[in-house]
């Protein structure tokens, strides 16, 4: 018989388990509720303009906002936020701003976060906070942009006043290969709202970092060749106060891109196909209208320009000589190339002003454009005049006039060549008026006032705010250079003699005790004591003089001797004389001109005499004599020059002129001379030249045969020794003023 069993749950088991269920369920709907509720939404974006053209951002949550993370990007020019754990809540993606820079912002969500992008067309300085309920992010328009309008400006980049932030500096530079041979260029910078400049130059890549320094260790070549990527190499050096690096790339065939990951600069060089690189050129496309299709034939010109004018909503005004027929057949082209199609082909042209358009034939419009500034020019000759004085005050009128009328000079000065014959030839200055280049109308003229400094210029109102532009943009100060150089000139001079004389002396009988016998030798009158019992020696010949003497000799005021008699033979004695002379000498002038100049401007400083020498004039079959000055002077010559990166060109001329030995005409000069072309960094020295001399001599005097005898050959010769060196060196130090101080 077969059995079934069942299993069952009592009810109040299984409604308390139902319960339980419920509850957990509830609790954790409460809880993604309650999660919900509590999260941040960006509910608006608003801006407003700030004194000093400077643009504020306000991102507005609906509670207390964190710090973003916000990193930037340099081409395209975009600065992005990301709001962790923010939800989208606008109602449009784009909102459009079009102030200064600042063309859009938008918002998008993803991933549990809300990228907020705010879209550029020139990156700058800007600054974020947290205020509350509101994220303010400040765009400085009133500063310098880090990108410039025109790339191959020569104006820096960057302005010397720091932005802000601290003491920013790059920490690490490094190069990587990507999987698809990308080079990627990774910078680690201290500051991540450091100021970064990317823009090409040729087949390089110039990066610069505002305000940030580069280690020492960090100014180096980085040889990447061998990575296989389309970067050959990256420099990195100081560029003043800023850090300046250069990409140099295997080919034109790359594209680049950069983006910023906390304080990790980033910057992509991908290799191009040919199709990549055809599509690249399509993008640079210089019509941008919207595209359409044309196929007609022999439809009316008049005909094809009404249809481009209601495709376009634009005006169009068609000339009555605007006549023919054309064929087009053109498929997803841009209207505005269409149009300029059309127009080619019939001889047509097109001057637009505002979204009026005005087509007729070229030889119409330049006809009419001629009357145009013919009637124009009528005017201006029957306009009056008015007179307006303009004040000049970092330079002189008298220049900002040459530059007004067009002036240009050609000087050369009257010069004289000494040498007895006076009135030598020249030539004197000549002006020349280019009136091409006069700023001034026909009408207009300009005078000047040296008293006050100011110009009084009387033109058509038209001209004159003209003028007064360009001496605006003329009339500034300039900058200026203290130029310190040093000349050393250092001597070590080193001299001995060492000589001997032997002499016969004869002994005769004197008067007394207290008598004494002079002789007359080569090195004047000898004093000796009488000998023993009254008598005298006097010198009967000079068998060997070779006696120290010279520049040693002189300069000591006499050689140290040692004497003794060698030989005795009956009245006469043998007597041996030994003398010895050193000089040892050390020098060192240092001559330390210095100046302050302008940019631009020539400066001289002169120190020393003029030395007079007698010269013979032959005029009228007679001579005269007359008296002719030379100089010998320490004279610093330099014109400097003040790169945009902070480095001095100089055009150098530095002299040192000394009075040298006597001749029989007069005194020679000895002449020290340099003349180069420098550059120097800011507040740097530099060894311009130098000038080593040195000379070593070794001079023996001897009696032939004797002197080499061995023991007692030291009696029959003199030795001498000179060493001499000298050297000259050459300083300069460049160091450029402070505004304020050189103001002051």
């Amino acid at each position: 018989m077969k059995t079934t069993r069942s299993i069952g749950i009592a009810p109040t088991v299984w409604q308390r388990y139902m319960k339980a269920v419920g509850f957990i369920l509830a609790g954790l709907f409460l809880h993604l509720s309650a999660s919900r509720a509590e999260g941040l939404v960006l509910e608006s974006v608003d801006f407003s303009i700030l004194p000093g053209d400077n643009l504020q951002l306000l991102l507005g949550l609906n509670g207390p906002a964190n710090e973003p993370r916000i990193f930037h990007t340099e081409n395209p020019a975009r600065i992005a936020l990301d709001l962790p754990g923010v939800t989208n809540g606008l109602k449009q993606k784009t909102v459009p701003i079009n102030v200064g820079a600042a063309q859009s912002v938008q918002a998008v969500e993803a991933a549990g976060r809300t990228r907020v992008v705010i879209n550029l067309t020139d990156m700058m300085p800007y600054t974020s906070r947290v205020d509350g309920n509101n994220i303010l992010i400040t765009l400085q328009s009133g500063t310098a942009p880090i990108a410039a309008a025109n790339a191959t400006s020569a104006s820096p980049r960057f302005s010397d006043r720091p932005f802000g932030g601290g003491d920013r500096r790059i920490e690490n530079i490094d190069f990587r290969r990507g999987e698809r041979g990308e080079g990627r260029l990774l910078v680690t910078l201290s500051d991540p709202k450091s100021l970064v400049d990317i823009h090409e130059e040729g087949q390089k890549v110039v990066i610069r970092f505002a305000n940030t320094r580069l280690p020492a260790q960090l100014q180096r070549r980085l040889d990447v060749m061998d990575f296989a990527t389309p970067v050959r190499s990256v420099d990195a050096t100081v560029e003043g106060a800023h850090t300046r690096m250069v990409v140099a790339t295997v080919s034109d065939e790359y594209d680049y891109s950069s983006y910023q990951t906390d304080n990790i600069l980033t910057v992509e060089f991908r290799p191009l196909t040919k199709a990549e690189k055809e599509e690249i050129k399509k993008k640079d496309f210089a019509y941008s209208g919207e595209k359409l299709t044309l196929n007609f034939q022999d439809i009316p010109v008049r005909s094809v320009l009404q249809i481009l004018a209601d495709f376009t909503n634009l005006n169009i005004v068609a000339s009555d000589t605007v006549q023919g027929n054309v064929t087009l057949r053109l498929n997803d082209v841009p209207w505005d190339q269409a149009l300029d199609l059309v127009l080619k082909s019939k001889g047509l042209g097109k001057r637009q002003e505002g979204n009026i358009i005005r087509v007729a034939p070229l030889e119409e419009i330049n006809k009419q454009e001629k009357e145009e500034l013919e009637a124009q020019k009528v005017v201006e000759d029957l306009e009056p005049l008015r007179t307006e004085i303009i004040q000049i005050n970092y330079t002189t009128a008298e220049d900002i006039k040459k530059v007004l009328i067009g002036t240009t000079e050609r000087i050369s000065q009257l010069t004289t060549q000494p040498g007895g014959i006076s009135g030598g030839s020249g030539s004197t200055s000549v002006s020349t008026l280019d009136v091409s280049q006069s700023v001034l109308s026909g009408r207009g003229n300009v005078t000047v006032d040296p008293r006050t400094n100011q110009l009084i210029v009387k033109d058509t109102p038209r001209n004159l705010e003209r003028v007064r532009e360009l001496v605006r943009q003329l009339d500034k100060p300039v900058r200026q250079v203290l130029i310190e150089s040093r000349i050393v000139i250092a001597r070590n001079d080193f001299l001995r003699d060492l000589g001997s004389r032997l002499q016969l002396n004869r002994l005769v009988k004197g008067r007394g005790a207290d008598s004494f016998s002079s002789s007359a030798g080569s090195e004047g009158v000898i004093f000796q004591q009488p000998a023993s019992g009254g008598e005298k020696s006097t010198n009967v010949d000079v068998l060997v003089d070779l006696a120290a003497k010279g520049a040693a000799t002189a300069a000591t005021g006499g050689a140290s001797a040692l004497g003794f008699t060698l030989i005795k033979a009956g009245d006469y004695l043998l007597d041996l004389e030994l003398s010895a002379a050193q000089r040892e000498g050390r020098s060192e002038t240092v001559s330390n001109p210095r100046l302050i100049t302008s940019d631009q401007t020539k400066a001289v400083i002169r120190q020393g005499v003029e030395i007079p020498y007698q010269t013979t004039v032959v005029a009228g079959g007679g001579a005269s004599a007359n008296i002719t000055f030379k100089q010998a002077v320490l004279e610093l010559n330099v014109t400097p020059h003040i790169t945009p990166d902070d480095q001095v060109l100089m055009e150098l001329l530095i002299r040192k002129d000394e009075q040298g030995q006597q001749t029989p005409i007069g005194p020679a000069i000895d002449k020290r001379e340099i003349e180069t072309t420098a550059q120097v960094s800011n507040g740097e020295t530099v060894v311009l030249g130098g000038v080593y001399e040195g000379l070593n001599r070794n001079n023996t005097d001897k009696v032939p045969f004797f002197g080499d005898l061995p023991g007692i050959g030291y009696m029959f010769r003199r030795n001498s020794v000179e060493d001499t060196k000298r050297e000259l060196l050459v300083f300069i130090t460049p160091k450029i003023l402070k505004q304020d101080l050189a103001f002051r």
